[in-house]
């Protein structure tokens, strides 16, 4: 009941803060106004759970089949398509078919779109990727219960949480889950990965999601909305003048959310950083909080770049810096705590 009365307050919050500030100068569109393209043969471990998820989130899409796919030209998709997202667990003939068609998918990123690839092999259906993926990443057999969320210092648990993890990822990677199969991250088994490819982005896991959004519980739905909403802020996109005001609730209660803990880990910084500079915290340490905590101030500064954040919390285009935001200040005061905790 305290959880319910929470998030009815900070509606009320939120609402009441874009009513005062008023309506931002620029909007972006909403996300009934993107179009998602899913590839498969078949549900994969027959669950439909990706086209559910963005019928949750009222993001339209098309489903093709990778025959289907063939009579489409890269600037057929790029025209028509913000990201595509490959389903996985399929046939061997839905792998043998995608493969010589990477090339209009890797056309397709670098013009500035999204590729979200689901490459958990060795399922129900028994198919596997042969060759590298876009950019170069490569899915190397390796089942795991669990799976470190690096960002927020959570565990997904499922009864394979992933199948595999990759090697071969540019340099330019961003990891954001490992192999945990001992409760302990295995750093060097990245199973969760997006990175650069031209002008947009290529995000690549190993995790079983469309299995564990299905059966697993409302923490893997909820992992996995965050990661529709951060690809398709990658996506490229022209903030326009007047465009529709977002009404769907989930980028507000995203943006609003994020917002809310850069602030308070922010307060809670500037005393810790005090306290450690009194206390004689040794320059490394401090040094290294202050990074994340400048590097946070840079990504909030991109989130203001269009005007007050708090006007802009039906945008989606504030929403990855907002999010880096918050969680590399989270990481500034993490470090100073550890640090504070050996004296």
């Amino acid at each position: 009941m305290k959880k319910v009365l929470s998030a009815a307050l900070s509606l009320l919050m939120l609402f009441s803060l874009v009513a005062v500030l008023g309506p931002p100068s620029v909007s972006a569109k909403p996300l009934t106004s993107y179009n998602v393209l899913i590839l498969k043969n078949s549900d994969a471990w027959g669950s439909p759970s990706v086209e559910k998820t963005l019928t949750n989130m009222s993001i339209p899409y098309d489903v093709m089949t990778s025959t289907e796919l063939q009579n489409k030209t890269a600037q057929d998709l790029i025209g028509t398509y913000d990201m595509i997202i490959i389903v996985s667990d399929q046939r061997q003939q839905f792998y043998n078919e995608i493969d010589p068609q990477m090339g209009k998918l890797e056309e397709y990123v670098k013009a500035g779109k999204v590729l979200e690839i689901h490459a958990a092999n060795w399922g129900w259906s028994g198919g596997r990727w042969l060759n590298p993926l876009p950019g170069g990443a490569e899915i190397q057999r390796s089942y795991s219960t669990r799976d470190y969320v690096i960002a927020n210092n959570t565990t997904l648990i499922s009864s394979y949480a992933s199948h595999g993890y990759f090697t071969g990822l540019p340099a330019n990677a961003e990891i954001i889950t490992v192999q945990a199969p001992s409760g302990t991250p295995d750093n060097t088994k990245p199973s969760t990965a997006i990175y650069t490819l031209g002008s947009g982005k290529v995000f690549v896991t190993g995790l079983t999601i469309e299995y564990s959004v299905a059966r697993k519980g409302p923490e893997w739905e909820a992992f996995y909305k965050e990661i529709i909403m951060n690809n398709l802020g990658y996506s490229s996109m022209i903030p326009t003048p007047e465009a529709p005001v977002q009404k769907g609730i989930n980028v507000m209660l995203f943006n609003f959310y994020y917002y809310i803990q850069y602030h308070r880990n922010l307060d809670k910084y500037n005393t810790l950083y005090g306290e450690a500079v009194d206390g004689g915290m040794d320059n490394e340490t401090l040094g290294l909080a202050t990074v994340q905590n400048d590097t946070a101030a840079d990504y909030y500064a991109n989130a203001s770049q269009y005007g007050p954040v708090v006007a802009n919390f039906p945008r989606i285009y504030i929403f990855i810096d907002l999010r880096k935001a918050a969680l590399h200040q989270k990481q500034a005061v993490g470090i100073l705590e550890e640090g504070m905790a050996d004296w």
